[in-house]
């Protein structure tokens, strides 16, 4: 990373946002380990930031809208180029055990926090995200129904995974 190599880290809701905690610290970024709902951020509504991954290198790779679902959130101490916050209101369900949720069950404030964000970190650049079927192409029970980029309504979630690879090679953003 120090060179200017590239790291891609995508992690899910719990348990897997606490397990990727130490990691994450040397840049700075803390997870919720809970579950934090999905939403669709539209660039018609102000939702997606101007960035070279949202805005791409021409029309064509343009991102207006994004959508995700059941994940985790994330903050930073440092700087860092948010592409995903999450919406005021929203609250990590914070469990003592996977998908065990009861009255008692501990809710933090993670509004404002991040579902995605980049960083540069010393010649490198760093993508973070904490979701990751919004990245996949599933299919569902016994219907099986498409779920992630292959669902007709996410088809700008494709080209944002595209972006982002584009963002990690150098090839967006340069400075």
């Amino acid at each position: 990373m120090s060179e200017g190599g590239s790291l891609f880290i995508i992690t899910e809701h719990m348990p897997f946002a606490g397990a990727v905690n130490s990691l994450v610290k040397v840049f700075g970024v803390s997870f919720s380990n809970g579950y934090v709902k999905g939403f669709r951020w539209s660039r018609s509504e102000g939702e997606l930031p101007d960035h070279p991954i949202i805005n791409g290198r021409s029309e064509e790779e343009r991102v207006d809208s994004v959508s995700s679902t059941t994940g985790s959130a994330f903050r930073s101490e440092r700087p860092i180029e948010p592409l995903l916050v999450l919406k005021p209101g929203t609250e990590s369900w914070e469990t003592e055990r996977v998908m065990e949720f009861t009255p008692q069950t501990r809710k933090v404030s993670v509004g404002g926090w991040f579902r995605g964000a980049v960083l540069r970190f010393k010649k490198g650049r760093v993508a973070i995200f904490g979701e990751a079927s919004m990245f996949t192409a599933q299919l569902r029970g016994p219907d099986r129904r498409p779920q992630g980029m292959n669902e007709p309504e996410n088809k700008g979630n494709v080209q944002f995974l595209l972006n982002i690879m584009h963002w990690l090679s150098g090839l967006l953003g340069k400075k």
